[in-house]
């Protein structure tokens, strides 16, 4: 330790996080304080000052600018499903709902076949722990999916309530959130997509759409039923075209 320069520590902490986020670079520092007080406990190295030289990485509170597909590549995704076998009907069906409805992963295992009103054109979500209950409109492709999946994929013998189920054993039990996310990575790869990842990135796509139709942060956090405005103006900073536009010049430019 005695070879290590202040310099060698400021070096290390801005090269190493190049091309993360804010949150990995933190974390590579506090690994790197805790590495250098270990050395203090463990081997008496006096290390202070280079615990000192570590430099805080800014986290500023809703700062991250979240992800999301344009409406071409969502068409893409979409069309990555080939439909033609019953897991691959059901798995567009989960897709849909994601991609439509802006629904979470949780969310869409948990639909049961009574949540469905087809005459109404509407869906349940159904309450959890921490969320009431809702009832939202159903987009005809995303009826049209879930029903193209209950009548030509979903068997005619299975007695869950559940809408999708497994196929292969133990069949005809409730999926669970894993499979739907291995159907959005596997959909992903197939779209060429290997740096994407996770279901939210639906979610925020869904957001995007919402806030170029609708004029409230109260209506967006409505439908995507976040119970925080916060969440919802996470999802706010995706809309670059629309804040572009209400941004005022900096003062003294001729802009």
């Amino acid at each position: 330790m005695k070879l290590v320069t202040i310099q060698d520590i400021r070096r290390f902490v801005t090269h190493y996080p190049d091309g993360c986020n804010a949150g990995a670079a933190h974390v590579a520092g506090v690994t790197l304080r805790s590495y250098l007080r270990f050395r203090t406990m463990q081997y008496n190295d006096q290390v202070e000052e280079l615990i000192a030289a570590v430099p805080n990485v800014a986290g500023w509170r809703l700062a991250a600018l979240p992800e999301t597909l344009s409406d071409a590549a969502i068409e893409q995704f979409l069309n990555s499903f080939n439909r033609e076998t019953a897991a691959s009907l059901r798995d567009y069906a989960m897709v849909r709902c994601l991609a439509d409805l802006g629904l979470r992963a949780a969310e869409v295992v948990q639909i049961q076949l009574d949540d469905l009103n087809w005459r109404e054109g509407t869906l349940q979500i159904r309450r959890t722990k921490s969320r009431r209950g809702y009832i939202i409109p159903l987009p005809e492709p995303t009826g049209q999916a879930i029903a193209d999946y209950i009548r030509s994929g979903r068997r005619a013998t299975t007695t869950s309530r559940a809408v999708f189920v497994r196929h292969y054993a133990p069949a005809d039990l409730p999926l669970g959130t894993g499979r739907l996310h291995k159907a959005v990575h596997d959909a992903y790869v197939r779209c060429g997509w290997t740096d994407r990842s996770g279901t939210h990135l639906l979610r925020h796509s869904v957001a995007r759409r919402l806030l170029r139709s609708v004029s409230s942060l109260k209506e967006v956090a409505d439908v995507m039923r976040q119970q925080s405005i916060d969440n919802t103006a996470i999802n706010t900073k995706i809309d670059l075209r629309n804040l572009e536009a209400v941004a005022l010049p900096w003062p003294g430019s001729k802009s």
